[in-house]
């Protein structure tokens, strides 16, 4: 993924926290959704393609996201985060979608989505500010997956060798946001 495409999955997932006045970790998707009037709904088997996690459909009124009903909450957490960065990103009815764990070999719409997906899921600022040291320390805080935890993880220790936290206007608000959080959730 180009740094410019970056920015904007970035930008997106810090300007949905601020504006729906998202505060603390685990991140309701739920609620997050329902906030902006996106539906969300649970589908079996034969709704969604084999492997398919979840999927998003254009309405007459908005947004419906499907999510496999049987896929362990953490994986369906990062699912709707996903779809919701499809349509953050305007992907809906433009592109075929495909929903699985991230990957460093996804074609760069699935990437855009799923950096969006885990900078709501998992904001590295806030992250930074309870002082995580692990993937396991990020799965536990925001209730996603293993893999989407150690994804997450790969790209903390980057940032934390880099010293890269609070550099933007942005990122600053949200760890405002979400001070009284971090406070409570040192590790």
């Amino acid at each position: 993924m180009n740094y410019k495409d970056y920015q904007f999955a970035r930008d997106a997932a810090w300007k949905i926290l601020i504006h729906e006045r998202v505060c603390a970790l685990p991140v309701s998707m739920s609620r997050l959704c329902r906030q902006m009037g996106i539906s969300v709904r649970y589908a079996d088997g034969a709704q969604l393609e084999d492997g398919c996690g979840g999927t998003v459909l254009q309405t007459g009124d908005g947004f419906v996201i499907l999510v496999r009903r049987d896929d362990p909450t953490p994986r369906r957490r990062f699912t709707v985060a996903h779809e919701l960065g499809h349509i953050l990103a305007g992907d809906v009815g433009r592109y075929k979608l495909v929903n699985r764990e991230p990957s460093p070999q996804d074609n760069p719409i699935e990437a855009r989505a799923n950096v969006i997906a885990s900078r709501i899921l998992a904001p590295a600022c806030v992250l930074w500010g309870c002082g995580v040291r692990s993937a396991q320390d990020i799965a536990r805080l925001c209730d996603i997956s293993d893999a989407a935890a150690s994804f997450r993880w790969q790209r903390m220790q980057l940032l934390y060798e880099r010293g890269k936290f609070l550099t933007s206007p942005l990122e600053r608000q949200v760890f405002e946001q979400f001070r009284g959080y971090i406070q409570a959730h040192k590790i």
